[in-house]
């Protein structure tokens, strides 16, 4: 999967920006690597800023051992070139210290990748380094050991994560889907839950997605599809969307467009978008997995215009669990979540009419075990802020839990009260 058209040392600039403002790294942490066809390893450098690193601030390691660039390379060096030696089919090693992955590894636990679809394939086989010196030869004889023997994924204890891929963009997506699993684990551990672990035949449902005969012609809905790509960066800055799971989609006269599947949801541009309709899309492009669904519901519900899908970490400790959602929290969260509801994992595939059948604006908000929320507007605006106010909302209710605390929601005299005032 080729997402980024840049150099090596540009990806990994770009690479660490990102990971800077999504809060996944601090100004110190983290160290990402790429090997070239020459044998050339680029690296990210020591000491530098990595909120402000450009293409000139990477460092390069040639074949017979020199180091070149204006600055030291990472301190962590020595690991990478270990793993990029013992496995020459990875060329790109990504090292981070997210705050989840940490607490993971400081229980000396893996996370477990299979409370939603995707992540243990995605994320290959995983494992757990002993603790050793940081840029020590010990530390990268213990994580080249773990990928030597057939691991993608290295937890290490007291440190952080490394991840070993083909390229540094599916390191960087791999990365992703380990944290939000690891996030959602831990929300579900604050809603003092144990997070509901998918089986093998529930996990190969989801290689069944509906394909389409890519036939259409585009009819350059410019606006819709640029508003398309502002709500998607906007979810990925966000944290609500990973560069590779989340969809928005768009009601138009006839079919719909929607985000396209296997490609950076951050950097969509509006010819990427995939109109759909009829059982056919706009030649030569995927749409996203959640296209049927989303097909369904429009056809079905007229008030419905728009549709959201996430696995934002909070809400997915909800799906995961059985713990229960509440929206009658605070006036403003009711308004505009309304009521939600609950499906089966599976519920998409196997009967995805319970979904039409339930969701509609005065109920816009669909939790699917294990899977997803779909979260039905007005605009793609409103179900942009109807996923953002849910997800708020599921952070309270696990920060309260994790509180001890009681909650006490709005009476139902008091919601009767709201409806009456904001004419829901």
């Amino acid at each position: 999967m080729k997402l980024l058209n840049m150099t090596s040392a540009e990806k990994i600039a770009y690479i660490m920006t990102r990971l800077y403002d999504n809060k996944l790294t601090t100004t110190s942490g983290g160290n990402l690597s790429i090997m070239d066809d020459d044998g050339v390893m680029w690296i990210s450098p020591s000491g530098v800023d990595k909120a402000h690193l450009t293409a000139e601030d990477i460092m390069w390691v040639t074949p017979d051992g020199v180091v070149h660039g204006k600055h030291r390379p990472s301190t962590e060096y020595p690991f990478h070139l270990a793993v990029l030696r013992s496995r020459p089919d990875l060329k790109a090693v990504f090292h981070a210290h997210p705050a989840a992955l940490v607490a993971y590894s400081l229980e000396r636990k893996l996370p477990d990748l299979d409370i939603m679809p995707g992540v243990s394939k995605l994320c290959g086989k995983i494992a757990i380094a002993k603790y050793a010196l940081p840029g020590s030869k010990k530390l990268g004889d213990l994580i080249a050991e773990k990928f030597a023997g057939g691991c993608d994924t290295v937890l290490l204890e007291n440190h952080g994560v490394v991840l070993g891929a083909d390229s540094l963009e599916r390191a960087f997506m791999m990365f992703e889907a380990l944290d939000y699993a690891a996030r959602t684990g831990i929300a579900a551990a604050m809603l003092k839950k144990t997070a509901r672990t998918l089986t093998a035949d529930e996990l190969a449902i989801k290689n069944d997605t509906k394909v389409y005969e890519a036939v259409l012609g585009s009819d350059n809905e410019t606006a819709i599809r640029e508003e398309i790509s502002a709500m998607c960066a906007r979810c990925c800055k966000n944290r609500i969307f990973t560069m590779g799971v989340g969809a928005f989609a768009k009601k138009l006269e006839n079919g719909f467009i929607i985000t396209p599947d296997d490609e950076d949801l951050l950097r969509l541009t509006p010819d990427m978008h995939v109109r759909v309709e009829g059982g056919k899309c706009e030649a030569g492009k995927v749409p996203s997995r959640f296209a049927k669904i989303a097909g369904e519901i429009f056809a079905a519900r007229d008030d419905i215009d728009s549709i959201a899908f996430s696995r934002a970490p909070y809400i997915m400790a909800f799906a995961a669990t059985d713990a229960e959602f509440n929206s009658h929290l605070i006036p403003e969260g009711y308004i505009c979540l309304r009521n939600t509801v609950r499906h089966p994992y599976g519920t998409i595939e196997n009967a995805p009419e319970k979904i039409v059948d339930s969701i509609s604006i005065k109920s816009p908000i669909a939790i699917i075990e294990n899977d997803c929320v779909i979260v039905g507007g007005t605009s793609l605006l409103n179900a942009y802020d109807r996923l953002e106010v849910l997800e708020f909302g599921a952070e309270s209710l696990c920060d309260i839990a994790a509180m001890n605390g009681t909650i006490v929601p709005i009476s139902e005299e008091e919601i009767r009260e709201i409806e009456v005032a904001f004419n829901l």
